[in-house]
């Protein structure tokens, strides 16, 4: 009888060594407390809260260039400074991507084919092709038109969720730039997006998050099929591109014939979770504290009038970060202190490996902990403070920015993102002053939503749009065209 009872005992301890005791091979390593990191996951703590709380003492206090975190069943090494961020980035043969685990259904939904996991040959040939699908042509108009439609909207309503609405935009450009296809979310409320959301919360369920071993004793069936047939949805995308062809990327790309099928779909999948998710939180991050520092936002403002003008659809040239630096430098401050993506896909060592005065043995999951580094006060003075200044001044790329990642495998959308979100500020400032409503829940910090995939994603942020007045705000010298 008491054998029967200590049996079941005895099995809860050894789970619970398993997960609090990181392997003999790590534990010279520095590492978070595994109770507060569970608790932290079970309770649904931001990203951006965990790591303040929880990893960012380790460099702040303790001086320390790596830490132990465990996440999704696992210890993983978070990177936390910067110049071994640069190390580990530059060195894509000794620190290749990790294969992730067959049994995710994130990735069972993403696929492992895609630039963002694939490795060797296949990640360089994927690297030249979708580098030069970004860079041919930066689709200025199609950015204006869908600012100038969301303008109209926004126009109707005064006080708006605009995270909602960063949403809808990132959606409606991803779409018709890089997918050839119109969601029309701007305008309606798409099923398609209605479907991609609920499975991405259905994936994120926190116990299946930190037991991933569960996915496998308790395979939640019903949710496959629901991602299977999102999967599907691309496909149709994919096949309906390849029979009208337009100009978009996904064209391009499928000129390719070395592009098999699996990857342009795994391709297409990546793209629109980066285009969409990541470019919402971005453009959130930056209207808000445009909101808050109201003085910050009359700058722009007046750069962006004295540069476009007030009525004229901007070129290239005219978005560019040479003609609007402080906006770019307001931009580049959003991306640092509320980062889109807070760490990139695991990285594996090839072999034993230095980091620093730590000795990492091969085989060992690596992550560069973008957040950390973007709020390492070594680094950055007030890490915590929105200071656009700071990305005037001669030297700032070596302060430790690395919103898009780094090395070869950086994001190869980066300087579509930063177009993408000048045009919709410059268009907006041109046609609006905004601000926090008095009982905002932002009012003293921005407040994030839950994330189980390392997004930093403003949640139920309201704005007031108030349209300015064109002709009085017209700069000495504009002219509106007839």
């Amino acid at each position: 009888m008491y054998i029967l009872t200590a049996i079941p005992l005895v099995l809860l301890l050894l789970c619970w060594y398993r997960v609090a005791i990181p392997p003999r091979h790590l534990r010279h390593l520095p590492r978070v407390s595994i109770i507060p990191l569970l608790w932290s996951y079970l309770t649904g703590e931001t990203e951006d809260c965990r790591i303040k709380r929880l990893v960012l003492p380790f460099s702040r206090d303790a001086g320390e260039q790596i830490v132990l975190v465990w996440a999704l069943g696992r210890w993983m090494v978070h990177i936390l400074d910067f110049k071994l961020a640069q190390e580990l980035s530059d060195n894509v043969v000794l620190f290749p991507k990790e294969t992730p685990d067959d049994a995710s259904l994130l990735w069972r939904f993403v696929g492992s084919a895609s630039l963002l996991m694939s490795n060797g040959e296949q990640w360089r040939k994927q690297s030249v092709l979708i580098d030069e699908a970004f860079n041919a042509r930066i689709p200025i108009e199609a950015f204006t038109s869908l600012a100038h439609n969301l303008s109209a909207i926004v126009g109707k309503k005064c006080t708006v969720i605009w995270d909602k609405y960063a949403q809808c935009f990132a959606l409606d450009a991803v779409g018709s730039t890089v997918l050839g296809h119109n969601f029309d979310a701007i305008e309606t409320d798409n099923l398609f997006v209605q479907d991609y959301n609920g499975v991405m919360v259905e994936i994120a369920d926190p116990v299946y998050l930190i037991f991933p071993w569960m996915e496998r004793a308790f395979p939640r069936r019903k949710l496959m099929r629901r991602i299977d047939t999102l999967v599907d949805s691309f496909m149709q995308l994919l096949t309906d591109k390849k029979g009208n062809p337009g100009d978009d990327m996904m064209t391009f790309m499928l000129k390719d014939p070395a592009m098999s099928h699996r990857e342009l779909r795994d391709n297409m999948i990546t793209l629109f979770i980066g285009g969409h998710d990541t470019a919402a939180g971005a453009i959130s991050t930056l209207f808000y504290f445009l909101a808050r520092r109201p003085d910050i936002q009359q700058r722009a403002r007046a750069e962006v009038l004295d540069v476009l003008g007030d009525d004229l659809d901007p070129t290239v040239d005219q978005l560019s970060g040479v003609s609007l630096p402080y906006l770019t430098a307001c931009i580049r401050e959003a991306l640092r202190i509320n980062t889109p993506i807070s760490y990139v896909v695991p990285r594996q060592a090839n072999q034993p490996v230095q980091l620093g005065k730590y000795a990492v043995p091969a085989r060992t999951s690596l992550i560069v902990n973008i957040y950390a580094i973007h709020h390492d006060g070594r680094r950055w003075a007030s890490p915590d403070s929105f200071i656009p200044e700071r990305f005037l001044e001669h030297g700032w790329q070596k302060s430790g920015w690395l919103p898009f990642a780094l090395g070869p495998r950086q994001c190869p959308a980066r300087n579509f993102a930063m177009y993408e979100q000048r045009a919709l500020a410059a268009v907006f400032l041109r046609e609006f002053e905004w601000a926090l409503p008095e009982q905002s829940i932002h009012r003293d910090s921005l407040k994030n939503t839950f994330s189980p995939f390392a997004l930093t994603l403003p949640h139920d942020l309201e704005l007031t749009f108030t349209r300015i007045n064109r002709v009085a705000k017209m700069p000495l010298g504009a002219s509106k065209r007839g």
